[in-house]
């Protein structure tokens, strides 16, 4: 294999994800078809790899692959583009903002149950309060 060629295993290995999964990206279009050896495997560059790491970083702040994928089809298209960009970087702010004040909200209630429970001998209502406090958050 020459220099920067990867097949899916390797690929999948190096980005942290199951061969399965570049090959559902394929097909869902965030990736570009691979280029195919004589034989019928699929081969990989390196921008691909970068392409899969982007994907799995922006899942983990919590953007659908169908975002992902606007996101990326987005690249380098223009001032149209770039308008079309700040109004979803504004609303991903927004959304941002107030996962986040429900999670410090959560973090100070849960920090405050755990060390009440922590001082029971037998904190019997803990799994149900627990349960409650992420119903209510």
């Amino acid at each position: 294999m020459s220099e920067g060629r990867l097949f899916v295993g390797r690929l999948a290995k190096l980005s942290g994800v199951k061969p399965d999964t570049i090959r559902f990206y394929e097909r869902k279009g965030l990736l570009p078809n691979a280029k195919r050896t004589a034989t019928g495997y699929r081969v990989y560059d390196k921008a691909t790899l970068e392409q899969v790491r982007f994907i799995r970083k922006a899942q983990s702040l919590g953007f659908s692959l169908d975002e992902i994928k606007r996101i990326l089809n987005l690249r380098g298209h223009g001032a149209e583009t770039c308008r079309c960009v700040i109004a979803m970087a504004e609303a991903t702010l927004a959304e941002t903002e107030s996962k986040l004040k429900a999670l410090h909200g959560f973090h100070k209630a849960l920090k405050r149950n755990v060390s009440r429970w922590k001082r029971q001998p037998t904190p019997r209502r803990a799994p149900a309060e627990f349960c409650e406090l992420i119903q209510n958050t």
